[in-house]
């Protein structure tokens, strides 16, 4: 399934718009107000919780725990190396999804066991930050929407710090 991910760009809170390849909207994700550390809840179209998404604190790389309701979870660690692109892990019960990306390109390729399972891409055309999402199999959509959430968190944050190792 593909989707496009845009972020609002006049809000209060950071909050992003997931529509299908149909132009339906498909999903909702907004940050908490006036929170320390990151969190987000992403609802599907009907406005019910498919997943709470949160930064832990107090890690030396970013990390972020996905929840859905069925009390699943998951989590995102980056990687220090290597140093000119970014690569996550993303642990989800037994499952170890890798998840490597070009910066310069922002273009990302989620893969199982090998197998490519989701890719996103960055686009630059609008004022907001958006993202093509192609999911290739259906049951990774909330953790892939979570993903790609956190990962533009991450993108943020380094390039406002002063020292990014990767």
């Amino acid at each position: 399934m593909r989707y496009v991910m845009r972020q609002k760009l006049f809000s209060l809170r950071d909050s992003f718009e997931i529509t299908d390849e149909h132009e339906q909207l498909a999903f909702t994700a907004k940050s908490k107000f006036l929170s320390i550390k990151k969190s987000f809840t992403l609802k599907d179209h009907h406005e019910i919780e498919i997943a709470f998404i949160k930064q832990q604190l107090f890690a030396i790389k970013p990390k972020f725990e996905f929840t859905n309701p069925e009390g699943q979870k998951a989590l995102l660690k980056k990687h220090f190396f290597p140093l000119f692109s970014h690569k996550f892990s993303l642990f989800f019960g037994r499952e170890k999804i890798e998840i490597e990306g070009n910066i310069w390109a922002h273009e990302y390729q989620f893969s199982l066991n090998g197998q490519v399972i989701a890719e996103i891409s960055k686009k630059w055309f609008s004022w907001s930050d958006t993202y093509g999402v192609d999911i290739y199999e259906e049951q990774f959509n909330w953790l892939v929407m979570s993903t790609v959430i956190a990962i533009d968190c991450i993108i943020h944050d380094d390039k406002n710090s002063n020292f990014d190792v990767g």
